[in-house]
């Protein structure tokens, strides 16, 4: 069951924020926020996202056993992206990982949480390590634009400037997003986080929870949900193009088969980031085809939609590399064109 701190909810409430899902929140039900400039200074909410604590003398090396990445490297200065998998190598669900304090945290898609602490449970066993998700106590918020460093530099001296890198103090948490613009995630208290807010106020605009994932969208960065879950290997998600994937650390849940992926096999499947137009609203999961397909067949699925206007989507989709190179490519089950957009990476080493 998803959890957030009710005093923040209240407070984002009480300050024009209309709630329209577990965790998301809106300020304005136009398409206002796409129209803004990907440079100009926006905060936004994102307690549609959850963060869960692993603590424990046995928590580091649990995770380790775990893991895409390599948990040795996370420290007081470096979060990381990561995921864990099934046995089959498909992510259960990817994440960020961060350490505050001398415990781990991970923040992930809010409707995983439930799903992805009776995964990881089921692996403790003996080992002193305990699991929580946190929510009600850390707020977590984003901020983004060309002055976003000046702004956190108001509250935490000196922030990181590296993507992943990650700033503290005994109030706030600030790590560095990747993004064509310095962007932060904060993670704090309910009470600072309304410092926060009212601080930034003046110098930064607000903007609906969902905008944080258009900017993930054009980062290239893909949070899978409950739809997509179990769904990808990693390098599908292009999880080891944005550093989410170890191939030098040991073993863990799914290791074999990914590791097969990125030495042996020629990866068929990646994250493409494309244009939708249609008047069917796309969700994740949702599946994508080309001219050529049959009916039971389809060469993509949906990760994170974005919509930009009445019938204009922007998304994150994992698709055959040959279809997308080759075909034109359609929803399956909509009246659609779609395109393909850029990405701030290449694909080309794997593909």
């Amino acid at each position: 069951m998803a959890v957030m701190n009710n005093e923040w909810k209240n407070y984002l409430l009480q300050n024009g924020a209309t709630q329209v899902d577990e965790g998301l929140f809106i300020f304005d039900e136009s398409f206002a926020d796409a129209l803004i400039a990907e440079d100009s200074n926006v905060i936004c909410d994102l307690s549609h996202f959850s963060t869960v604590v692993v603590a424990g003398g046995d928590a580091a090396e649990f995770m380790q056993g775990q893991f895409t990445n390599d948990v040795d490297k996370v420290d007081d200065h470096h979060s990381q992206l990561s995921a864990f998998c099934n046995n089959k190598g498909r992510m259960v669900a990817n994440f960020r990982l961060f350490r505050y304090q001398q415990n781990y945290f991970i923040n992930m898609r809010q409707d995983l949480v439930d799903k992805s602490l009776e995964h990881l449970q089921n692996y403790i066993l003996r080992a002193q390590v305990a699991i929580q998700d946190v929510s009600e106590q850390l707020v977590h918020i984003g901020i983004s634009g060309k002055d976003a460093e000046s702004i956190v530099g108001d509250f935490i001296e000196n922030p990181g400037t590296d993507a992943d890198s990650l700033s503290q103090n005994e109030d706030y948490i600030a790590i560095r997003a990747a993004g064509s613009v310095p962007r932060y995630e904060i993670f704090c208290s309910a009470d600072k986080a309304m410092a926060f807010w009212q601080g930034v106020s003046e110098k930064a605009s607000t903007v609906n929870s969902d905008y944080w994932d258009l900017l993930n969208i054009r980062s290239g960065i893909p949070f899978i949900d409950s739809n997509t879950s179990e769904e990808f290997v990693p390098q599908m998600a292009n999880m080891e193009l944005i550093n989410g994937v170890s191939f030098e650390k040991g073993c863990y849940t799914g290791q074999e088969i990914v590791a097969r992926t990125h030495y042996l096999g020629k990866q068929k499947r990646r994250t493409y980031h494309i244009g939708i137009d249609t008047d069917t609203k796309p969700k994740p999961g949702e599946q994508l085809a080309t001219e050529t397909s049959t009916e039971n067949q389809y060469t993509g699925t949906l990760v994170t939609v974005y919509q930009m206007a009445e019938s204009a989507y922007e998304a994150l989709a994992v698709i055959q590399i040959k279809a997308a190179e080759q075909e034109k490519l359609l929803m399956k089950n909509a009246d659609a064109e779609v395109s393909l957009l850029k990405l701030p990476y290449s694909l080309e080493e794997s593909a």
